[in-house]
């Protein structure tokens, strides 16, 4: 029995590196429709690096950050990308959008502002949370003193210390050397 969960581990890793038939197939349409498409493909690859980036260098790579990064760079790419196909939508103008740094600080700063978003949010969101948690941690030591007073000192399992009014815990006890 622990052989065969040793067995999928190892089979784990070895298919971790490979792509599935499905993925190669994405892989070779995509490379496809970047060759033909090299004008449009050159400035959204150029335009999407925070993204790469935020994919490859996240911890938890698929996860919000890079999701939020995403859509923000999008939006940001989008303007420049309506601009290259209204334009002719030949190599010199994607060259020419690329190497403009008004566009790409337009680019990259929507991509700032995903990381922004997820950095606000994220804040909020765990603060949320943590507030919480202590509001439903008093209340159960509220219901825990209740049960006490109710049912006695019995009813803790002999912490009855832990649940006695926090009132003593408050009150500043004198030192034997004030007396």
């Amino acid at each position: 029995m622990a052989k065969k969960g040793k067995k999928t581990a190892k089979t784990k890793k070895a298919k971790a590196g490979k792509l599935s038939a499905k993925g190669r197939l994405l892989l070779i349409v995509g490379i496809l429709l970047g060759v033909v498409f090299l004008p449009t493909s050159t400035l959204l690859f150029i335009g999407l690096l925070p993204t790469i980036a935020s994919f490859l260098f996240s911890i938890r790579g698929k996860g919000p950050r890079t999701s939020t990064v995403f859509a923000m760079n999008v939006a940001g790419c989008v303007p420049f990308v309506i601009k290259l196909w209204s334009g002719g939508n030949d190599f010199d103008a994607a060259v020419e959008i690329v190497t403009n740094p008004r566009y790409m600080s337009v680019i990259y700063t929507a991509a700032a502002f995903g990381y922004m978003i997820d950095w606000v949010v994220t804040g909020i969101v765990s603060s949320y949370l943590y507030q919480r948690g202590v509001s439903r941690m008093k209340a159960i030591k509220n219901s825990q003193q209740n049960l006490v007073k109710n049912w006695g000192a019995n009813v803790a399992g002999g912490l009855q210390s832990q649940y006695e009014d926090s009132d003593d815990k408050k009150k500043p006890q004198k030192d034997k050397a004030d007396q």
